[in-house]
């Protein structure tokens, strides 16, 4: 085993406006600052569309985010999902991404990042993700809800509040954790 991880972060919704692509962005930059591969899987930057076939199906056409995203899965010894809360849920658009794949999945660990623009910090959309993570076969780990995210992150994805410097490092230390005990 090395130190060395390679973690996928997915930000889950391709919304306009959306304040979650900014603690997405720090993490992936802390993981790489930690020595990690950490690459961000941006929805906003990708052309995932309704899922018709899953990856895994006998369709030879796959499209080709849906094909990287795949690969990324594939190479990743864990996933962070950082998700908005939607309607005490997760985006359609992540469940959608989330979906095209499966088999992949299997014996992952997954992390996860919630937030709103309230004080809940997601946490309804957390429950779900859960739920779809256990049903994949991943290994759900830890997780950090975060509130108020508009005023936690500035535009250019640093952390404003000092109230979430030590919960950040001690997800970014849990999530190395799980990652290499799955991994």
């Amino acid at each position: 085993m090395t130190d060395k991880l390679n973690i996928l972060v997915v930000e889950g919704t391709a919304r306009e406006g959306r304040k979650s692509i900014r603690p997405a962005r720090y993490v992936t930059r802390k993981l790489s600052e930690r020595g990690h591969e950490a690459e961000l899987f941006d929805l906003g930057e990708r052309d995932v569309p309704m899922l018709k076939h899953t990856r895994y199906s006998d369709n030879d056409k796959h499209p080709e985010d849906i094909e990287v995203f795949g690969q990324k899965v594939e190479e990743a010894d864990g996933l962070v999902i950082v998700s908005p809360e939607y309607n005490h849920s997760m985006p359609g658009s992540l469940k959608n991404l989330l979906d095209h794949l499966f088999p992949e999945y299997d014996g992952k660990a997954f992390s996860f990042v919630t937030v709103s623009g309230g004080g809940f910090g997601g946490v309804r959309a957390l429950s779900h993700l859960h739920d779809v993570a256990l049903e994949f076969g991943a290994y759900v780990g830890p997780d950090i809800p975060v509130s108020n995210v508009g005023s936690t992150f500035n535009e250019d994805s640093e952390l404003k509040d000092e109230n979430y410097e030590d919960r950040f490092e001690s997800f970014l230390d849990d999530v190395e954790e799980h990652t290499r005990k799955f991994s």
